[in-house]
């Protein structure tokens, strides 16, 4: 049998990263109380589920008392080497006063040890006994993270069902139509989200993909104060980019008024829809350079769906990417962001990314406008890029 003794560290992979490499029959953690208590669950689920291994122990340490330590640990190795089976020390992520406690008992049972280097989804040994290293003894199997596995692993899960349709903007004509579009409103970004709340105000207007405004309904509507940037001029010089990438038929305006046919409903869901159309282009960016790419990740906290309303807490994210182990949390907006704006949506990337990326995550804020400098300085001190379009 095949036994792996590690440290139950805060950072999840840390924790399975060795079973994903090498067939484990055992993982004996030695850690923490609130630790073990957080991560027991979550850690053998994944193990079973994705690694095979039907085998964990765990045994709760004390933080300052080293003897206390190592005499646990080494009645533990003592149980499993009387067994005749192989052991390895895994001490990726492992705190100080375990790391101390590893190396003695590995010189005194002249055992391997090992750690791995997560972002390179690398293997180093440190302590080697020949013939008996991991990477000699065992055959190398890579068990690769999809995003629904790594979200598990932290406790939580990707709730499928509220995830856009991809397949509406993975499909070939999709993909022209969605470059068509960006070609227009990278053009108009400071006015792309008024003008997409003025053509989704005359919703109920629209019949099947057309739409046919009088000059006294246009007016009326640019009456209101949501729609103040926008003119009857602004309004038709979208309009007509928009005929001539194809997204609109049909064009034509009279006293004022206007009317034209959406060229199909995807087009008219996008351009109704003003902030798709950048988490759309920022995800055909991503999944030419991520094997694994999502857009419109609904994440639920605690890993169980309930179909009732208010049962679950759950967050957003504009596009999820996961590059071996390393996953980005991408949130897109559009639009002019002022200072309150900004903060709260620094906070919020901050916060999901920490939960459910941990520290190997990447966080990144795609903009379309200028945001000042004490806000750039305080994302840089939040570990997350800023980009703009």
């Amino acid at each position: 049998m095949v036994v792996i003794f590690e440290f139950l560290g805060q950072e999840p992979i840390e924790n399975v990263i060795t079973c994903m490499h090498y067939p484990v029959d055992k993982v004996v953690y030695f850690g923490y109380q609130d630790t073990i208590k957080l991560l027991r669950d979550s850690t053998n689920s994944f193990l079973t589920k994705y690694c095979g291994v039907n085998q964990t122990e765990y045994h709760t340490m004390p933080k300052d008392e080293l003897s206390t330590v190592y005499s646990e640990m080494q009645k533990a190795i003592e149980q499993e080497l009387a067994h005749n089976n192989q052991v390895y020390f895994d001490i990726t992520g492992g705190e100080s006063l375990i790391l101390v406690a590893f190396g003695m008992l590995a010189k005194e049972f002249g055992l391997p040890m090992h750690h791995f280097d997560v972002p390179k989804n690398q293997l180093i040994e440190l302590h080697k006994v020949e013939g008996e290293n991991i990477s000699e003894k065992l055959k190398e199997r890579k068990i690769n993270f999809t995003l629904n596995s790594y979200i598990e692993l932290r406790g939580g899960k990707i709730n499928i069902d509220k995830q856009k349709d991809v397949r509406k903007i993975e499909a070939s004509d999709r993909d022209a139509d969605v470059k068509a579009l960006g070609s227009v409103v990278r053009r108009q970004w400071t006015y792309w989200n008024v003008f997409s709340g003025f053509m989704r105000e005359n919703a109920t207007k629209t019949v099947d993909l057309s739409l046919n405004l009088t000059g006294d309904e246009v007016r009326k509507v640019l009456k209101h104060p949501k729609f103040g940037a926008l003119s009857y001029d602004k309004i038709k010089e979208i309009v007509e980019q928009l005929k001539n990438v194809g997204l609109l038929i049909n064009v034509g305006y009279k006293d004022g008024g206007l009317k034209f046919q959406y060229k199909n409903l995807f087009a008219k869901e996008s351009i109704w829809d003003g902030g798709s159309i950048l988490e759309m282009l920022v995800y055909q960016g991503e999944k030419k350079k991520a094997p694994e790419c999502m857009i419109g990740v609904h994440i639920d906290w605690d890993g169980e769906i309930h179909y009732q309303t208010g049962g679950d807490v759950l967050n957003e994210i504009d596009v999820l990417t996961l590059n071996g182990n390393i996953p980005t949390f991408i949130s897109c907006k559009s639009g002019k962001m002022d200072g309150n704006k900004v903060l709260p949506v620094l906070y919020e990337l901050e916060t999901i990314a920490k939960r459910f990326g941990g520290k190997y995550s990447k966080k990144v804020l795609v903009l379309t406008s200028e945001i000042g400098a004490v806000y750039k300085e305080r994302a840089v001190e939040m570990g997350i890029e800023i980009r703009y379009m």
